[in-house]
């Protein structure tokens, strides 16, 4: 009697089970042939490409390879491409430590945009920045004026009605000393507005002066595999196209 025939559900189980074997199997066959490898690229931007044996472009710092000896070249924004080689072992992780130069262009470019930022501050920040405060300065002066010149209104009514003689001798007190510092504030904020006009116009032409004589450096920091790759391998696929 063939039990596998006279049971039908049993022989789709048995297929089902049979048909799982063979993909484990293959799985197995297939990741014993292959290893992982992790890159440790010391630059300080955290961007890196890595090029290997001239036909994956990798943008990230690990994956699954075939086992076997590889040739790659390391590029980031900055920093010379530097060659490297590796063996990845089936079934184990490999560990590059790759140390890489910054570019002489690079360093250069460092240099004069930490020049250019120095006068762009000296130049502009700076005279910005005296503005702005002599303009709060003004703007609190106005106000502590109109404040006095209200108080001094108030008091001056009080005195003409006051019948008693010293309350009129306290309000007349008040008034003089109100009056004087009202007059010294007013006298501030005139002069206080002509400086903070000064400096706006000071900040202007230091501005203008500043972009005729400065130019903010550049750096290209296109990859040197860009023309080569039209998709790439990345965190979010394994999509890829070699031009030749």
């Amino acid at each position: 009697m063939n039990f596998i025939n006279t049971y039908p559900n049993v022989s789709h189980l048995f297929k089902s089970i049979s048909l799982l074997i063979l993909l484990l199997v293959v799985q197995i066959g297939f990741a014993q042939k292959t290893g992982t490898v992790k890159f440790f690229v010391d630059v300080d931007n955290g961007y890196f490409e890595i090029e290997i044996n001239d036909t994956m472009l990798l943008k990230r710092y690990k994956d699954t390879l075939p086992a076997g000896t590889y040739s790659a070249k390391v590029w980031s924004p900055g920093y010379i491409v530097t060659p490297i080689s590796f063996d990845v072992v089936a079934g184990k992780t490999t560990e590059k430590h790759i140390v890489m130069a910054k570019n002489a262009d690079f360093i250069r470019y460092e240099l004069d945009y930490k020049k250019y930022n120095r006068e762009f501050h000296k130049h502009f920040t700076v005279p910005l920045t005296l503005t702005l405060v002599s303009a709060i300065s003004s703007g609190l002066l106005m106000v502590n004026t109109y404040s006095l010149k209200k108080t001094l209104t108030t008091d001056i009514a009080a005195y003409y009605k006051s019948p008693y003689p010293l309350e009129i001798d306290g309000l007349k007190a008040d008034i003089v000393s109100n009056n004087r510092k009202y007059n010294i504030n007013r006298n501030a904020f005139y002069v206080n507005t002509g400086i903070t006009a000064f400096l706006i116009g000071g900040s202007i032409w230091s501005y203008i002066n500043f972009k005729k004589n400065y130019t903010e450096p550049t750096y290209n920091k296109d990859s040197p595999f860009k023309d080569k790759y039209s998709l790439n391998i990345t965190p979010f696929g394994c999509t890829f196209a070699l031009h030749l």
